[in-house]
């Protein structure tokens, strides 16, 4: 009998996207049989009171508060190269039972689904609490130079361009795999308008503007929903708070107030149903948001993008042809109304996201860790096959 081999995917709950991107990989390597053991370990979760403080919260007490801050911290980071996110003592003291978990797991390989994790999993393995193949997924469309780590042996991108920074820096084009975001394939599939629309009460002869700002701000939600009274059409709003419940708290006041029928989720695992029933997604350009959005084939309006990478993705899918950016609050209702006013517009923009989602994303990093589970030393997987005339010198 075949031993059990184990997988650690290692994620750090800075936003609820790189959580759900390790989780959907988890499935994804479940769903592909065998005797492989996945475990899951949340560095927010297991490390000291004080790396929370130091490391997630300050991060979004800056997005909150001082934005400004955070955009000088992270240019004059990418201006400098700078190799980590924190100094390593801080991974090691403060997440110092994630590694003692990973010791004991004894994987035979590990993933990281964000930056910080894949410092931690690097700063492991140098300092010999496992020793064996590590995955980076990017759960962004673009690259930060700190996940370039000397111990991580294969990179899971989402495009050519981070792709294209992550081999500038000097990590090889054969060890960098175009996987796509991970995310559900539930955002895929088909579902049957009026069964969906009776099942979430919502008037399939009405259109539905679907709101969403990550789960933990800093997109004020109450003021997003107040300023789609000014759009003059008979919405149906849905907004997800995710775990912000003070955002909830300030929506559900709203009810009844406005003169819009707004339904209000926290957290909630109907996201695929919902992005289905939408015509549009008003929303903060998250790397795992969007690549859902794109999966479900969902215009979207993106706005209170978070400095840096937010941003890059707001320009690419505006660009791509599948989002409007709204640089204000009162553009939100104004590019709402245009767009449910062009449908053809719109549904060339849905056509686009289809286009370029990738519903098999989280299926094709599982298969780039299985290569690495079953390889062993890794050249089968990594070495580039022999070139034909005309062929890339890519990996994929």
């Amino acid at each position: 009998m075949t031993p059990h081999k184990n997988i650690a995917i290692l994620t750090l709950s800075v936003g609820s996207g790189h959580v759900r991107a390790a989780e959907v990989s988890r499935e994804a390597l479940l769903d592909g049989g065998g005797n492989v053991d996945v475990t899951m370990l949340d560095a927010m979760e297991l490390g000291r009171p004080w790396f929370r403080r130091l490391y997630v919260d300050s991060y979004w007490w800056m997005l909150r508060r001082a934005p400004g801050l955070w955009r000088r911290l992270f240019e004059r980071r990418q201006r400098n190269a700078h190799r980590s996110t924190a100094p390593n003592w801080v991974f090691r003291r403060g997440c110092a039972e994630v590694l003692r978990r990973l010791k004991r797991s004894a994987p035979h390989v590990v993933i990281a689904t964000e930056i910080g994790a894949a410092e931690i999993v690097a700063l492991a393995r140098r300092e010999g609490w496992f020793n064996c193949p590590v995955l980076a997924v990017l759960t962004d469309l673009h690259a930060e130079r700190p996940w370039v780590q000397r111990e991580i042996d294969v990179y899971a991108v989402a495009s050519e361009e981070a792709r294209a920074q992550l081999v500038g820096w000097g990590v090889s084009p054969h060890r960098v795999v175009l996987c796509g975001i991970p995310v559900d394939p539930a955002f895929s599939l088909p579902f049957d308008e009026g069964d969906l629309m009776q099942a979430l009460g919502l008037d399939r002869h009405r259109p539905v503007v679907l709101v969403m700002g990550g789960g933990m701000g800093p997109v004020p939600l109450d003021q997003v929903v107040l300023s789609l009274e000014h759009c003059g059409l008979p919405l149906q709003v849905v907004a997800v708070c995710g775990h912000d419940r003070r955002q909830q708290g300030l929506l559900e006041a709203l009810r009844g107030k406005i003169a819009l029928d707004l339904r209000v989720y926290g957290w909630t695992d109907n996201i695929p149903e919902l992005m289905a029933a939408a015509d549009l997604l008003v929303t903060k350009p998250g790397g795992v948001t969007t690549a859902e959005a794109l999966t479900a084939g969902l215009p979207m309006i993106l706005t209170h993008p978070i400095p840096g990478p937010e941003e890059r993705h707001a320009h690419w899918l505006e660009q791509a042809g599948v989002a409007a950016c709204a640089q204000t609050l009162a553009q939100i209702p104004q590019l709402v109304h245009a767009l449910l006013g062009q449908r053809g517009r719109l549904e060339a923009m849905a056509r686009r996201a289809r286009e370029i989602g990738r519903p098999d994303a989280a299926h094709a990093v599982a298969q780039v860790a299985r290569a690495l589970l079953d390889s062993g030393t890794l050249i089968d997987f990594l070495a580039p096959p022999p070139l034909r005339s005309g062929d890339s010198a890519y990996l994929m």
